[in-house]
């Protein structure tokens, strides 16, 4: 994924989705997304109050249970179809730096389909989500969810779920 971290704002860097948080001896759990409520917990605290950064993204997706056995794939951008930031959080690797996005809780567009939404940063909050003097309660209080009148669903091909089907056919309403 691509990144903006608090540390260089004016550079993009290419990070790894997930975080191995400190206690996972075996290395093997990855965690690819932090809820808003439990940045304070250990596994996310350092790195919110010392390491956030900007996800930059032109749309996300979930998936809509029809039955027990079938879901439909969405895809939500803003209405205008800019890129945006998510609001992230990283931590120091080897090779590249790890980040996850952070969820909070849906708008009236995300809440049909799924019960958390990732934390989009109005363009304006960009820059003061990576301000490292900023507040933790101030960063929480960038993390609302995103205006639905701004944004936009629509139902996509299943090929989404396979990550080789890395064409424009994925994103094409259905």
């Amino acid at each position: 994924m691509v990144a903006i971290l608090n540390t260089d704002p004016e550079q993009m860097v290419l990070a790894q989705w997930g975080i191995i948080p400190f206690w996972d001896k075996t290395g093997k759990k990855q965690i690819i997304n932090a809820r808003k409520d439990s940045l304070e917990k250990p596994t996310f605290k350092q790195s919110f109050h010392e390491r956030r950064c900007l996800i930059l993204a032109d749309g996300f997706y979930e998936w809509k249970a029809e039955n027990l056995k079938s879901k439909t794939p969405y895809r939500f951008t803003l209405k205008s179809e800019e890129p945006f930031a998510f609001a992230g959080i990283w931590q120091e690797d080897a090779e590249n730096p790890q980040a996850v996005i952070i969820t909070t809780d849906p708008n009236k567009i995300v809440a049909p389909i799924h019960n958390r939404m990732p934390a989009i940063l109005k363009p304006e909050a960009e820059q003061e989500w990576l301000n490292p003097d900023l507040e933790p309660e101030q960063a929480l209080e960038l993390l609302q969810s995103y205006p639905n009148i701004e944004m936009r669903d629509y139902a996509i091909s299943t090929l989404v779920n396979l990550p080789r089907n890395d064409s424009e056919e994925v994103i094409r309403p259905s």
